[in-house]
Parts: C-alpha cells; sequence; structure tokens
C-alpha cells in the first residue's frame, strides 16, 4: 500500500469511527462477556435489530423516543450505552443522563460507560475533568454525564440533557410521575434521544406506557426483544432423540394452553 492509500485508509477509518456507531464499537469499544477477558464490542442479532429501528425512527422524525420491552441478557444496556457514550464524546455541549431503578443499577450501567472510556485508544479518549460516582465530565468538549436514581420525588427536574438512558422503568415506583419530570429534563428538539428499557414487570404502569405506544397515542416508539433473538437460549437435541407418546401430549397441552391464553389477550385488547 503506497503513502497515500495508508494515509486515504486513515481517513475513512477515522470517518467511520466517528459516523459509523456499529463500526465504532467493533473496532474502538472493549466490554466484559458473559465470560472471559474483554473483547471487542461486536454487535449481537438483537442490538443490530435494536439499532437499525432506532436509527429509522431517527431518520423519520429527527429524535429516537423509544420504549424497549427486552428478554434478559441480550446486551440492550450495553448497546444503548455504547451509543450514547459515542454521540457524547463526538458533540460538544451534550449531557447524558443515566437513569436506573436502584442505586446498584445505575452504577452498573455506569461502570459500562467507564470500562468504554478507560479501554479507549489514547487518540480517541477525551480528557476528564470531573468523574465520581455521579458525574463523569469531559472538560474540553463540555460534554458528559450525570447519574441517579428513579425517585418519587421526578429525578431530573433540575437537570437538562439531550439523551437519557431509562432502565428497568416497569421496576421504578410512580412511573406517571417519573415521567412527566423526565420530559421535561430533555427538550423537545432534534438530535435528542430518549431510551426506556426495561425487563416484563406485569401489568402496572409500564403495561399501560407500552399500550398507549402501540396504539400511536404517544411519541414512543414500542420495540419488542424477544429471547428467541439470542441462541445462548437454544440447545440442540441429540442426533438420536425421539419425543416419547406422552411428551407429544404433554407439548400439545402447553401449546393449547397457551392458544388459549393468546386468544384472551387479543379479546382483552380487542375490547379496550
Amino acid at each position: 500500500m503506497s503513502w497515500l492509500e495508508n494515509i486515504l485508509a486513515e481517513g475513512e477509518h477515522g470517518a467511520k469511527l466517528r459516523n459509523d456507531l456499529e463500526y465504532f464499537c467493533e473496532h474502538a469499544l472493549k466490554l466484559r462477556p458473559k465470560s472471559g477477558p474483554l473483547e471487542p464490542f461486536k454487535f449481537n442479532v438483537a442490538q443490530k435489530k435494536l439499532h437499525a429501528l432506532l436509527d429509522e425512527q431517527k431518520a423519520k422524525t429527527g429524535r429516537v423516543r423509544a420504549v424497549i420491552l427486552k428478554a434478559r441478557q441480550l446486551g440492550i444496556s450495553t448497546y444503548t450505552a455504547a451509543r450514547f457514550y459515542h454521540r457524547t464524546i463526538h458533540s460538544p455541549g451534550l449531557r447524558t443522563i443515566i437513569l436506573g431503578h436502584e442505586r446498584r443499577a445505575s452504577s452498573n450501567l455506569f461502570q459500562i460507560v467507564k470500562r468504554f472510556h478507560d479501554n479507549l485508544s489514547d487518540e480517541l479518549r477525551p480528557s476528564v475533568g470531573t468523574s465520581n460516582a455521579e458525574e463523569l465530565i469531559f472538560d474540553r468538549i463540555d460534554s458528559g454525564y450525570i447519574v441517579a436514581v428513579a425517585s418519587g420525588e421526578g429525578t431530573g427536574r433540575s437537570a437538562t440533557a439531550q439523551l437519557l438512558h431509562a432502565s428497568e422503568v416497569a421496576f421504578w415506583d410512580d412511573l406517571p410521575v417519573q415521567m412527566a419530570a423526565l420530559m421535561q429534563t430533555v427538550p423537545d428538539l432534534p438530535g435528542t434521544e430518549i431510551i426506556l428499557e426495561t425487563t416484563a414487570n406485569g401489568f402496572n404502569d409500564l403495561h399501560s406506557l407500552w399500550r398507549k405506544a402501540e396504539a400511536s397515542e404517544s411519541e414512543f416508539m414500542p420495540v419488542f426483544l424477544s429471547w428467541s433473538l439470542d441462541p445462548d437460549y437454544r440447545t440442540e437435541t441429540a442426533p438420536d432423540f425421539v419425543m416419547s407418546a406422552d411428551e407429544n401430549s404433554s407439548l400439545a397441552s402447553i401449546l393449547l394452553v397457551w392458544a388459549g391464553i393468546g386468544r384472551r389477550l387479543l379479546s382483552a385488547r380487542a375490547a379496550a
């Protein structure tokens, strides 16, 4: 490769790091896998699906407003952390809020961000002016993070941010009050993003928020990410495995039960 080709290749690499989130994650970020040492962050199937949906919404509306109902262990919190870290270090004057349902959850999310930052190459890592349990501020670009815990008083009323990562919202106390405060925290401007992500927690305030999103009665896009997107939830049967008559009968009974539940849910939804 000639010197000119080297320069062009480096220029293309730099542009992709700045403009292509998936490329940035794979070539710049490190994450802790389910086992073993740190490794490059390569999108899995669920993360690819979510990334496409969020970028599609942003292209259409200029902003992101999404409520994500997810299975466990799909890497959705990690994806959201990476998406917002990429924006935060490349956008002067930008603030990101991380908000969990309890202090430990908020701290765990913040640790993902700090791990990204600590393992970023020197030429990409912005300088830090403030770093503690509740803030990470990049002084030279005046961007950074605020970390908090969802509380009944409506966390975030005194803050202003452009990006909000709200985790396990189905487990928040008094979600309507929290949402009213958060919608004041993030202005309704192009480029802003609010991502609410959670596992299920029964028929509660999150269920109501989800139903409104499904019915297009709010600005939030509903995104359902099933356990079936993760190959780790599957296992191969033995080559000589054959279901017995009793097992076939039990499986048929289970499927009938689930079909009945599905019909009742659809009927209830149609009547609502």
